[in-house]
């Protein structure tokens, strides 16, 4: 996965400029601006959403069995916390490396918004398409993109199959049925693992409809925080209350369960109604030209600039809206904070 990413910032670099031009041409538009200081829960990106949400957005992957089962792969105390240290560094440096291939993105489809002239359907498209377009030059390197994606999704995969295996198995088939011998409890965790898989499989086709109408990263980020941040919400009250109970514990998930998928999904509806505030920066299709089958130019777009403030315009525009729709416009970012 490392060389995959490694690979597409060497070379699509050197193809769309170079580091000094891709790096002004992100300076010119906005998008390096990494000290955003607003305060309105509603503001996409900022420096806040940044820290604060992103400790929160992270810390709750750290409380999942498929991490604890590596904690507790290693013998000792001091190798459990080697281990989330390196994680830790190799995730923030992954961060990076995508935050760049990001700005690579950009660069490339600077004059040309695929999105907006209907060349892809999602944003989600736009590497895939940089990948055949560019890379595709490269013999080889769009078949390392795809084997470094297989990768890390596959490394992922199997250890949350592992994980929902031996929880199912321990929490509720040992106890429900505690006179089982290893054997029979061995077929039926290879049993629930085959069966999740599957399930896993299966909503690869959900996903590719909600990717549609929905962006995948914050429609993930929004789960991931509705589902893993009451559940980190129980770790820190088991730590830090000691006094709390099975029964407070539960209603306290739950609680904060229906909390968080109201305000995700309030938000999902709210934006496929049109109603959430457009952040977004500009984009361009002035350097765009569509051509037929004998490749002749059909005609060329006229220059368009979705030009969004994100501090003036879009608060403005938004300043009558209802107390709910408000809640329902903060941040995605926010979201797994909610459910802590």
């Amino acid at each position: 996965m490392m060389v995959s990413l490694s690979a597409i910032i060497v070379v699509g670099t050197w193809e769309v400029g170079g580091i000094p031009y891709i790096w002004n041409l992100a300076t010119k538009t906005d998008r390096t601006n990494l000290f955003i200081m607003d305060t309105d829960f509603r503001s996409r990106y900022t420096f806040w959403t940044s820290i604060v949400g992103g400790f929160f957005t992270w810390l709750p992957t750290f409380t999942t069995q498929s991490q604890i089962q590596r904690y507790n792969a290693v013998p000792t105390l001091r190798e459990s916390r080697l281990t989330l240290f390196f994680n830790t560094c190799g995730m923030i440096l992954i961060m990076l490396l995508c935050s760049w291939i990001g700005l690579i993105l950009f660069a490339n489809y600077y004059n040309c918004d695929p999105v907006t002239t209907k060349t892809i359907t999602s944003s989600d498209q736009l590497l895939p398409l940089f990948a055949i377009e560019v890379l595709g030059r490269y013999p080889g390197l769009p078949g390392l993109l795809l084997a470094g994606l297989t990768c890390g999704s596959l490394s992922t995969v199997s250890s949350t199959l592992n994980s929902t295996a031996a929880i199912i198995t321990e929490d509720f088939v040992k106890y429900y049925k505690p006179d089982l011998s290893e054997k029979q409890l061995l077929i039926i965790s290879k049993t629930i693992s085959i069966t999740s898989g599957i399930v896993s499989f299966a909503l690869v086709f959900v996903i590719a409809e909600i990717n549609k109408t929905v962006n995948i990263s914050p429609f993930s980020t929004m789960l991931h925080g509705t589902l893993l941040g009451p559940i980190f919400g129980a770790f820190c009250l088991g730590m830090f209350f000691p006094i709390s109970n099975e029964l407070g514990t539960f209603l306290g998930l739950i609680s904060s369960i229906f909390l968080t998928a109201f305000t995700g999904l309030g938000n999902i509806f709210a934006g496929l109604a049109g109603k959430l505030p457009d952040q977004r920066l500009s984009l361009r299709t002035d350097g765009c030209t569509l051509v037929n089958q004998t490749g002749e130019n059909i005609y060329e777009f006229e220059k368009t600039l979705t030009a969004f403030s994100r501090f003036s315009d879009w608060k403005q525009m938004h300043q009558q809206d209802s107390f709910l729709l408000k809640i329902w416009s903060i941040s995605y970012v926010w979201q797994p904070a909610v459910g802590v």
